[in-house]
């Protein structure tokens, strides 16, 4: 286990990492030159390359994919080449679990984790249970909160509250990893420098700023650089829900995001509602429901949701008569709809007046509902009290649309290289980091991590190159070294191949081994690419196990057809290591001549001076 030395609950302003950071770094790049001897690589440690691997975003179809891409790495001994595992969206969801092993690059943690997303669900007691203690803990309760909790018990079947800073006493064993973020208003703002946050077992921050404090006392009150009030530090659950939190852009409208909640928790054989709150009647499909008001309301909206585009007027009139008697005085002024509507009326509207109809009532009283509970003490209840907490504390936060806000550090920070807009805000708001770009170049991009290959791993529906273009464009505003990368590449995105090979010209410009998910080597031509992708959507509802099994396996087909290109690209970029050195040596040994020239030029006019002074005494 690395030893950590005491670090100040201060700002660091600074373009280097760590030293706490440099310490780990130094520590796993010697298991990896004990890895490249293994592979006939024989190398100085000052000749290690530093190699990163990026997963993008993309849901869960990310997730699948990062650990079926890790799984096969394991399998073809290739995960002791990698310094940084670094991640955005739904990849941080896979590093998130499987970092909760401090071995898990050594041992079976990837199919532990791969059997838990075929597995059932968390218990919807369990996740509201965590929900209610950041409610009462934490005065910046948003919605990133209850999409943290959704997507950990939902999506990755765990609830993991350890916290990332926990992570900072480990050994050596694993990649260093790196999750992502962005602040949403300078996202919003088209801003470069202080729009990537990254997150490390050590520090916390702005890549593009340089601006940082220790990941313990990340969400923490600071005032002008110094911490004024510790805070609770966010686990790994929290953790998730800022970073795959694709849904806080407003593009996604409020009724979109509500309906899903709504689906995922009372709709259908799978939902939330039924395993914990509903009793299937002697091994039957018939439901039971708790006799209480709020629970009989939540069926109704149910029931009118899933019977919207029946033909039949009668299933969805029967329901509304049910919701007309319980929600009576109870109901906002669109609500009351439901009041000026009879049988006969509603038997000769069109099918498509009733959906209309259906979605208009059942969206207000979703976004009104702790109108219609907050008052109801029902003594039939037999529910365990998960169901309406949820309609009351979390359905409210749609109106407000609040996300991931936090204190932010930098708040009244007196320095120049911090932008005065920034040191004003008292908070900021951390979401999905694919909002701006989907995969996570800005951390490895910093100089000082000296990345040298970066094999970038794409799981993007849609034109698996532009992470590409974007991670260049930003290279370019920050005046970052990257690779050169042909516009024609474009031309290939419905059809892409399955690794490209974007070379560094020079030893400070890292070589970029990019790999589209869904390719013309692990598809059959382009028609199936476009199914793959049609099929694995990012906001679709977590996949079958049949669909799990074959998603792994394209991404690990990926991986298994690369191995040899890979490992040619891990020895050339040993070559451009030694390269890096001995242009540094030269460089060196210039400056050196150039001072010792100097040196002898300055002597020699001294003394020719005071040699011509004393002639002329």
């Amino acid at each position: 286990m690395l030893k950590q030395t005491d670090i100040p609950e201060t700002v660091h302003l600074s373009d280097s990492i760590n030293d706490e950071e440099i310490k780990y770094v130094m520590a796993r790049k010697t298991l990896i030159k004990e890895w490249l001897n293994s592979q006939d690589i024989y190398c100085e440690l000052e000749d290690v390359p530093n190699i990163a691997l990026l997963g993008s975003g993309g849901g869960e179809r990310a997730a699948v994919g990062m650990l079926g891409s890790l799984h096969q790495l394991a399998q073809d001994n290739l995960l002791g080449s990698l310094l940084y595992m670094c991640g955005v969206s739904g990849t941080t969801w896979c590093m998130s679990s499987l970092y909760s092993d401090p071995d898990w690059s050594l041992n079976k943690r990837c199919d532990e984790v791969i059997k838990k997303l075929k597995g059932p669900t968390v218990g919807l007691k369990k996740a509201v249970d965590w929900l209610k203690q950041w409610k009462d803990s934490d005065q910046d309760f948003t919605l990133t909160n209850f999409w943290g909790a959704f997507t950990a018990s939902y999506f990755m079947k765990e609830m993991d509250t350890r916290r990332l800073s926990d992570d900072a006493h480990r050994n050596s064993t694993n990649p260093y990893p790196i999750y992502s973020a962005i602040e949403l208003n300078r996202n919003k703002q088209h801003c470069t420098e202080a729009v990537w946050f990254e997150m490390t077992p050590h520090e916390s921050g702005f890549s593009g700023l340089g601006a940082f404090v220790p990941t313990s006392c990340f969400r923490s009150q600071f005032e002008d650089g110094i911490m004024t009030e510790k805070r609770k530090e966010m686990d790994m659950v929290l953790l998730q829900g800022v970073c795959g939190s694709a849904i806080a852009d407003r593009q996604m409208d409020t009724a979109y995001v509500g309906k899903k909640i709504w689906h995922v928790l009372f709709e259908g054989q799978d939902s939330m509602m039924l395993k914990e709150n509903m009793n299937m009647v002697g091994g039957s499909r018939k439901v039971e429901v708790c006799e209480c008001v709020p629970s009989q309301v939540v069926w109704c909206v149910s029931e009118l949701m899933v019977n919207a585009e029946d033909p039949d007027p009668l299933k969805t009139w029967k329901v509304i008569t049910t919701l007309r008697q319980l929600l009576e005085g109870h109901v906002s002024s669109k609500g009351e709809m439901l009041w000026n509507m009879d049988s006969e009326s509603w038997k000769r509207t069109s099918l498509e007046e009733r959906k209309k109809f259906i979605e208009t009532v059942s969206l207000e009283l979703i976004l009104t509902s702790d109108s219609w509970t907050k008052d109801w003490k029902d003594q039939r209840c037999t529910c365990n009290g998960s169901i309406w907490w949820i309609v009351q504390n979390i359905f409210p936060l749609l109106i407000k649309w609040e996300w991931g806000t936090t204190c932010n550090f930098l708040f009244k920070f007196q320095d120049t290289r911090v932008p005065k807009w920034m040191a004003d805000q008292e908070k900021i708001h951390l979401v999905d980091a694919a909002l701006k770009m989907n995969s996570p170049y800005p951390p490895i991009l910093r100089t000082s991590r000296k990345v040298d290959l970066i094999i970038s791993l794409d799981f993007s529906k849609e034109d698996p190159f532009e992470t590409v273009f974007s991670a260049k464009q930003y290279a370019d505003e920050l005046k970052l070294h990257f690779p050169p990368v042909k516009e024609s590449v474009r031309e290939e995105k419905d059809h892409p191949q399955d690794c490209y090979v974007f070379e560094g010209r020079c030893p400070e410009e890292p070589t970029i081994m990019h790999m589209p998910l869904f390719n013309l080597r692990n598809c059959k031509g382009e028609e199936e690419i476009k199914k793959e992708r049609e099929k694995y959507t990012t906001f679709q509802l977590h996949y079958g196990v049949s669909d799990i099994e074959h998603l792994l396996k394209k991404a690990q087909d990926n991986l298994k057809n690369n191995k040899d290109r890979i490992l040619e690209q891990i020895l050339l970029a040993v070559k451009r290591r030694k390269n890096r050195k001995s242009v540094a040596q030269v460089f060196i040994c210039g400056v050196k001549y150039f001072l010792s020239t100097l040196w002898e030029y300055l002597y020699f006019n001294y003394l020719r001076m005071t040699t011509f002074a004393s002639l002329h005494s």
